[in-house]
Parts: C-alpha cells; structure tokens; sequence
C-alpha cells in the first residue's frame, strides 16, 4: 500500500499518490453533495485520487492486496466494511454514521440544524410552529434542537412521526400520504412546519396542493437536507436547511489525511455546522401582525442583490419614513437598514461558502460597494472574512 515515506533527514513525506475509496453504504442522495465536498477537498490536495463503492462491495482480502488503497472514507453505513479494513490495518474515517461513536467520525449536528430551522421560523414571524419526524434517532434530536429553541423564545410546537420504511433506504412508509393527511388537517391556518427530510417534505407539499392546502399562504413547509433535486422539482419549490454535507465530506477527507500522515490526535468525532436555510417558495410569506411590514421585508429579499437603501424603500410605500422606519421596528424588532445588511450578509454568505463565485463578484452581485466593504461586513458580522471562510470550506476545515 502506498504509505507515508520519510526523507534522508527521516522526516516524514507525502507519498506521490494517495488512493482512497469512498464506500457508498446508503443515502443515494447525499452522493452528489459529498462529490462536491470530495472535488473541492482534491482540487486543494492533487495527489490525491478517489473511487466509489457502492454497498454491497467486500473488501475481501484479495480485493485489499490487488487495489492498494490507502484510506476509506464510509458513508452512512459500513455493511461489516469496517472489520475488514481494520484486519488489513487500513485506516477508515467514518461519514454521517448512523451513531457518532469514533474519533475518526465526521457527521452533521442535529441539534443545531433543529435550531436552525426554527430560528429561521422566528425570524419571518411564524409563532404557529410544527415539526414533522422520520422515526429516527437523528430526526429525534432535530426535533429536539427545534423544540428547545422555539421554549427559548416562548413558543410551543406541534409535533408527529411519518417514519421511513424500515424494509428500505430513505423512502417514506406505504401509508405515509394518509398519515401527513391526518397531521396537516390537525393544523390552522397560518402554521410553519418544518420536516426532519427533505423527502417528507417534498410529500407534505404533495398533499396539502392534492387537499386544496395553499403553501405557504395557508402552511409554510420547511424540509432539510437542501436536495436540489426533491427541493425544486416539487409542486412548491422547497425551502431547506442547507446541513452542509460538502463539508462533511472534505472534513472527513483531511481527517483522513492526517491519519494516513499519522498526525492525527481527535479525541472525538466532528460535527459539521449547518450552513444555514436555502429559502425558496414555500416559505416565502413573513408574519409580523402586519401587512406592510410584511411587504417590506418580502422587497427587501427580493432586492438584497442590488443597491437598494432604506430610503428606496419607504419610497415605496404610502407613509413616511419616519412612520414606516418606527412600525417596522414595533413588528420586525429591528431597523429598515438592519434587515437590508442581514439580506445582503445572508445572500453573500450563501455564495461564499459555495465556492462558484469570485469574491469580487459575490460582492458586486450582493450590493456592496466593493470587496473590501464586503470584507469589514464580514468582519463585523461573523468575526472573520469572506476569503478564511471560503478557504475553511475548500480546505475542509
């Protein structure tokens, strides 16, 4: 196998080529965000090359000693991968397991992707909140997260189980429809629901437009996961929780590294921050109690690219700014020019840690002046700049 080697001085060097195989056990879905997570973490280390193992593959001892591989990263679910690897002495780092039980464990962090999205709840309004589960433990401690957050605001929620299908791998149980069914009808007018997958999600929206439901006039629907593919291919384009799977996947590849470097100390798996929420049309209503300020923050979401100010924005409206700047505050809890800068530092936010888009650009696209203003914004805002988080995302840190 293709070892670390050391150098005349006996210090230890990078071999020419690092081979690691990424050992798909379940969760088809999360494939395309852990390439992504996998292309961004090789384009910083070229020497290293990547292959796929779809589930079901055994890593049998003739398969070990003819494909030299290095390191294995495995994701969701092993199928008995990790016993063999550990014989062959070959070091594995485990992603999204379905119990955080190793050092070299990576995963996302339920807790905080439940508060994330009941954060965001409370941000737009909603005080009429619901939380929807898949019958797991993970979903049980989104739930909880979701839960503790909305008690520290004073608010309670509703909250019910359409379990997954325990004979198969992320698809709903078979009476899933008649069960959210039951759930939403249980629901007025005016609830925000958050879903602990973006697949119930995704049949939440299903059902509410088959019973004449409005989303998000009538129930605002929240998924997780941000799976493009469920998110916007859907009747109503899903709001999500963006949990920041790329980043597991380049976290779990630069553990792996130090590992195979012999350089790594963990005392504890590693659990990966939500990015945020990837807003899209069902939830896109805001309520404050009251109409204009619901308006005005709808503009300012819809204009956070361009250079809108506040004084563009009272012009638009039939009061004056005075009077609109003092009932935004009563219902927003927050000034006109706030919530323009926090559109803005979200939208370019989203941006930067997706790594598509030059800085220069993503400031330019999100109504800064220039980078450098965007940069003291950052600053500001989350105590570091656009360039170091980009570069924690790309390096996988």
């Amino acid at each position: 196998m293709n070892r670390a080697r050391t150098d005349t001085a006996g210090n230890e060097a990078p071999p020419e080529i690092i081979k690691a195989d990424v050992y798909m056990g379940a969760a088809p879905l999360l494939e395309l965000p852990l390439v992504n997570g996998l292309l961004e973490f090789g384009r910083a280390h070229p020497r290293w090359r990547f292959s796929l193992r779809q589930r079901g593959f055994k890593y049998t001892g003739a398969v070990i000693s003819s494909a030299s591989v290095d390191g294995v990263l495995i994701v969701v679910d092993g199928c008995g991968a990790e016993e063999a690897l550990s014989f062959a002495g070959i070091p594995f780092a485990r992603l999204m397991p379905p119990e955080m039980k190793r050092a070299e464990d990576v995963g996302v962090d339920d807790e905080a992707i439940g508060r994330t999205g009941a954060d965001f709840f409370l941000s737009r309004g909603f005080m009429k909140c619901a939380f929807c589960g898949v019958g797991t433990s993970w979903s049980s401690v989104r739930r909880g997260g979701f839960e503790a957050r909305l008690a520290e605001a004073g608010t309670k929620c509703v909250c019910a189980d359409i379990p997954f299908d325990s004979e198969s791998d992320w698809l709903l149980c078979p009476d899933a429809e008649a069960r959210i069914s039951g759930f939403i009808s249980g629901l007025e007018s005016g609830y925000a629901v958050m879903a602990a997958h973006d697949a119930l999600a995704n049949r939440i929206v299903d059902v509410c437009v088959r019973e004449g439901i409005r989303v998000p006039n009538d129930i605002a629907v929240l998924g997780t996961g941000n799976h493009r593919l469920l998110c916007e291919i859907s009747p109503v384009p899903l709001s999500s929780v963006d949990t920041n799977v790329p980043l597991v996947a380049a976290r779990g590849a630069a553990m792996l590294h130090e590992m195979l470097r012999g350089k790594y100390t963990g005392a504890g798996g590693v659990l990966v921050q939500p990015a945020g929420v990837v807003e899209r049309e069902s939830t896109e209503i805001t309520v404050y109690g009251d109409a204009i300020v619901a308006e005005v923050c709808r503009y300012v979401r819809e204009e956070a690219t361009s250079f809108v100010s506040a004084a563009d924005v009272a012009g638009r409206f039939p009061m004056s700014r005075r009077t609109l700047d003092r009932r935004f505050r009563k219902y927003a809890g927050r000034s006109i020019s706030e919530e323009i800068r926090s559109a803005r530092l979200s939208r370019a936010l989203e941006m930067v840690r997706s790594g598509t888009v030059s800085l220069s650009d993503t400031a330019a696209t999100c109504g800064f002046s220039d980078l450098s203003h965007m940069c003291r914004a950052f600053m500001r805002a989350f105590g570091e700049t656009p360039g170091s988080m980009r570069g924690h995302s790309l390096r996988g840190t």
